[in-house]
């Protein structure tokens, strides 16, 4: 199905959560977030070569340049106060599938105004370099200052050829000579070429607390583990830490496509490594997070860091963040669980402390439920989330309006109740159905009682549906039918809403000619 959608505006909501949107052209997806470690100002990007920064609630927009070309997958990360960005690369000269010839990572050294130094990381002759993530050592005596970045190589992308493989690869920025490394191949085994289940992707790395890097990531049914001790110089011999039955290629309800990658964090000050994925199988599919007090020679029994409501349900785009004071997890992720149907999903975010519970406690951090963008929209691969200090940051693409967009969600932690009067309770899909007809859903999250009526066809008078429904407590995280439109008929609908809880009135009108 293509989804087009109608909702209500967003708005912001109390100053422990703020929801503030960064941006609604263009289509932007794959965002992602890092604090500024001193000021706490925040900078993101997303696709394809969309930067935003935020200080004093101030946002500002503009469009990043490079030497060597922007296309995609962003990254961003603070090592110490060096902002690092490195995503695909639009090699010039090349034509489309031959210019993702290597990672570019941008040191910036302005943002306003723009000045950056381009980085060409991993170039092999003909072969795709895609999706980088980055992490830094801080703190060890013989690495400090050094910035790593992993990611895929294919021999030759999306080729079913038996000889053309996928595997995983590594550089380091070491900052006496201003300049990354020779890529070297950290991955023992290799995937193939089809970016599915047996492709080796979504490669993260951690630093421990005497420099070791740390590395995760998926292929073949399994969660794959390696480690240096040397600072990348050198890696052992890749183990698996996990499992994924079903893969991390996930087919979820209506989205273009949904992924279980790993992330992986070190909490340097207890010494234990964190790893997140997503995990399908039959029913549903759930946030796992494993551990090792060990440095990776051993690991704890899996924890279910998502919950489900009594349905089938579906948890997917996973990614951590650490509270290093703490040593609190968080994660980020979709969650379907509160859209019967799953024609929406939110944003839930969970927290542990291993040390002192094996239940993680769950936030969702949306206003509103959010419409799912529907399997013909590309609507990326990720959100990101980072914490500095106390303060919090999650950024995730959104579709209210038939609009692609990004939202920053920020807080300080510990984190309050994230519920606020601001909380919208009602959220609309408008699906455009098998036989084309406009078919208009309503997401429940409080009692209440709607109203309203619909016209359609020429001058929009010939028809008219009425709407009249009470909601109970029964009927919380369930989808309605509102209204059905045959197949090309241009509408108006007007309705309103009354929320028993809060005894707030919403009222709502669009005018579409399809």
């Amino acid at each position: 199905m293509l989804f087009v959608i109608l909702a209500l505006v967003p708005f912001f909501c109390n100053a422990q959560l703020s929801h503030i949107p960064l941006d609604d052209k263009n289509k932007p997806n794959e965002p992602t977030v890092s604090i500024h470690p001193g000021s706490g100002d925040i900078v993101a990007a997303s696709n394809i070569d969309n930067f935003y920064t935020l200080k004093s609630n101030a946002i500002q927009k503009f469009k990043a340049t490079s030497t060597l070309g922007i296309y995609g997958d962003p990254v961003l990360h603070y090592s110490d106060t060096n902002l690092f960005f490195a995503h695909l690369s639009k090699t010039p000269n090349k034509n489309y599938g031959d210019w993702f010839d290597r990672i570019v990572v941008q040191k910036v050294h302005s943002i306003h105004p723009w000045k950056e130094t381009s980085y060409s990381v991993g170039y092999n002759l003909d072969k795709m370099q895609d999706k980088p993530w980055m992490s830094s050592d801080n703190h060890s005596p013989n690495y400090n200052g050094h910035v790593y970045v992993t990611w895929t190589e294919f021999d030759k992308y999306d080729s079913d050829d038996p000889n053309d493989f996928s595997r995983i690869r590594f550089s380091k920025y070491v900052p006496t000579s201003d300049s990354f490394s020779s890529a070297i191949t950290i991955s023992d085994s290799t995937g193939d070429c089809r970016d599915g289940d047996n492709t080796l992707e979504g490669v993260s790395t951690a630093v421990g607390p005497f420099g070791q890097i740390y590395a995760a990531w998926s292929g073949h049914n399994r969660i794959w583990f390696d480690k240096s001790l040397d600072g990348g110089h050198s890696w052992g011999k890749d183990q698996v830490m996990g499992r994924q039955l079903r893969g991390w290629d996930m087919e979820m309800p209506n989205i273009h496509r949904a992924n279980g990658m790993p992330f992986i964090q070190c909490d340097i000050k207890r010494n234990i490594i964190y790893v997140c994925w997503a995990e399908e199988d039959d029913n549903s599919a759930n946030i796992i997070l494993k551990y090792s007090r060990d440095n990776g020679d051993s690991w704890s029994d899996p924890i279910e860091m998502s919950t489900e409501i009594g349905h089938q349900s579906h948890q997917y785009f996973p990614n951590m963040s650490l509270h290093k004071e703490s040593g609190q997890i968080f994660i980020a992720y979709y969650d379907q669980q509160y859209s019967d149907k799953h024609l929406f999903y939110d944003i839930s975010l969970s927290q542990i402390n291993v040390s002192e519970s094996s239940l993680p406690i769950i936030h969702t951090i949306t206003k509103q439920s959010i419409p799912l963008p529907g399997k013909d929209v590309f609507y990326g691969d990720y959100l990101d989330i980072d914490i500095v200090d106390d303060q919090l940051a999650v950024i995730y693409s959104t579709y209210y309006d038939n609009r692609m967009a990004i939202e920053l969600a920020t807080s300080t932690i510990p984190l309050m109740d994230t519920k606020s009067d601001g909380t919208t309770p009602y959220s609309r899909a408008l699906l455009v159905g098998k036989d084309s007809s406009s078919v208009i859903y309503i997401n429940v999250k409080s009692p209440g009682k709607i109203k309203g009526k619909c016209k359609y066809g020429k001058e929009l008078v010939k028809k008219k549906i009425k709407v009249k429904r009470n909601w109970t407590i029964e009927d919380i995280n369930t989808d309605y039918l509102l209204f059905s439109i045959p197949k090309g008929k241009p509408y108006k609908l007007k309705y309103k809403i009354r929320d028993n809880n809060t005894r707030r009135k919403y009222t709502y009108f669009s005018k579409v000619h399809i």
